[in-house]
C-alpha cells in the first residue's frame, strides 16, 4: 500500500505553528534504484515545467540547432520558465527569427512578466501582455522550430497527435523508463501535453538526463547549466541553485509544487512533490533534500540559506514568520 504525504515544511506566524505542507520526495540512479525517499515514491504526478529539458530534447533531435544555426542561449530558453526579463525575450524573439516563424505562430497564451521591474516597463507600454512574455514561450518556440524541421502543420502543434508531441512522449518514455501504458498526460498551463508518471519514475529521468551521452540530452544540459539566467531569471531559485553550484547541479522546477534536481557529480537525481499545489515554499522542501543528501557544500548551503529559510513578511515589509524544514 502507498505511503501517504509526510510533514516537510512548518510555517509558523510568531510563535504559533500556522500549518504544515506536506509531501513526498525520491532520489533515483539512471538505472530505477531507489536512493532514498519520504512519503509515496511512486505517486503520480505531473512534470508540468519539469519536462522542459525533455520536451526540448524531442526538438533538438529534429536538428533544430543545425537547421537555423541555434546557439546555446537559444537552447536555454526552450528549457526555461522564465521571468520575462528584457533578454529572455530577446532570446525567444531571436530563437523565432532564426527559424523564420512569428510571434502569432505561439499557442502558449499571454501573461505579463514575472519580474515585477521587467512588467512594469511593459504594462506602461500596452494593455495586454504579450505572448513572449509568457514564461513558456521558449519551450513553445522550440516546438514550433521543430515542426519547420518535420514539415508538419505548425497551427496544430500543441494537438497531442502532432509529430512534435509524439516526438516528446518517446522522449518522456525513453528518460522515465516508462512504458507509454504507464504515462497518463493532461494539459499544462500553456496549453501542452503533459505527462504524469510515478514521482520515482521524474527523479530517474533526471538522473538519466544528466549521465546520457546522447548528443541532444547534452546539449540541454550544457545549456542550462551554462546559462542559468535564461532558465529562470532574477531571484528564480532554478537559477541560483545551478549557479551556487556552477552547474554540477541541474534544477529544473514547476507548478503545483513539482521539482526535479540532478547531481551530475554522482548522476542520482531528485524529484519533490509537495501536496499544497501553490508551491510558494517548494525551495525550503527542496533544499532540505538536497542537504539530507550531501549535495550542497558549507558555503553553497550559505550562499542559498533564503531558499532554505524563507521568511513571511506582510504588505508592510514586517518579518512575521518563518518556514522550516521539519
Amino acid at each position: 500500500m502507498p505511503e501517504s504525504a509526510v510533514p516537510l515544511l512548518r510555517i509558523e506566524r510568531g510563535e504559533v505553528e500556522e500549518g504544515l505542507q506536506r509531501g513526498h520526495f525520491a532520489a533515483v540512479d539512471a538505472g530505477g534504484a531507489l536512493v532514498t525517499s519520504k512519503g509515496d515514491a511512486s505517486r503520480l504526478t505531473y512534470f508540468r515545467s519539469c519536462a522542459k529539458p525533455f520536451q526540448a530534447i524531442a526538438a533538438l533531435r529534429t536538428g533544430i540547432v543545425d537547421r537555423f544555426g541555434l546557439t546555446a542561449e537559444h537552447v536555454a530558453i526552450i528549457c526555461a520558465s522564465h521571468n520575462g526579463e528584457p533578454r529572455h525575450v530577446a532570446t525567444v524573439r531571436d530563437l523565432l527569427a532564426h527559424a523564420g516563424i512569428g510571434e502569432s505562430a505561439l499557442q502558449c497564451g499571454a501573461h505579463w512578466p514575472y519580474d515585477e521591474a521587467a512588467a512594469s516597463v511593459v504594462r506602461r507600454e500596452m494593455i495586454e501582455p504579450l505572448a513572449v512574455f509568457n514564461n513558456c514561450s521558449g519551450k513553445h518556440s522550440g516546438m514550433l522550430a521543430a515542426g519547420c524541421v518535420l514539415q508538419a502543420p505548425l497551427e496544430h502543434y500543441l494537438e497531442a497527435s502532432h509529430p512534435v508531441q509524439q516526438h516528446i512522449r518517446q522522449v518522456v518514455e525513453e528518460f522515465t523508463g516508462c512504458a507509454s501504458t504507464q504515462i497518463l498526460y493532461g494539459i499544462d498551463g500553456c496549453s501542452a501535453p503533459n505527462a504524469a508518471v510515478p514521482l520515482s519514475a521524474m527523479a530517474r529521468s533526471f538522473a538519466t538526463l544528466v549521465t546520457s551521452t546522447d548528443r541532444a540530452a547534452k546539449t540541454a544540459v550544457e545549456a542550462m547549466t551554462t546559462h542559468p539566467f535564461l532558465v529562470g531569471g532574477t531571484k528564480r531559485f532554478d537559477t541560483a541553485l545551478m549557479e551556487a553550484t556552477n552547474g554540477r547541479l541541474l534544477a529544473k522546477g514547476g507548478a503545483a509544487g513539482a521539482h526535479c534536481t540532478a547531481d551530475r557529480r554522482s548522476g542520482v537525481g531528485l524529484a519533490v512533490k509537495l501536496e499544497d499545489v501553490d508551491g510558494t515554499w517548494l525551495s525550503a522542501a527542496v533544499m532540505a533534500a538536497l542537504s539530507e543528501l550531501g549535495w550542497l557544500s558549507p558555503a553553497e548551503q550559505q550562499a542559498l540559506d533564503r531558499y532554505a529559510h524563507p521568511t513571511l513578511r506582510n504588505h508592510k515589509g514586517l518579518e512575521v514568520g518563518r518556514v522550516t524544514a521539519v
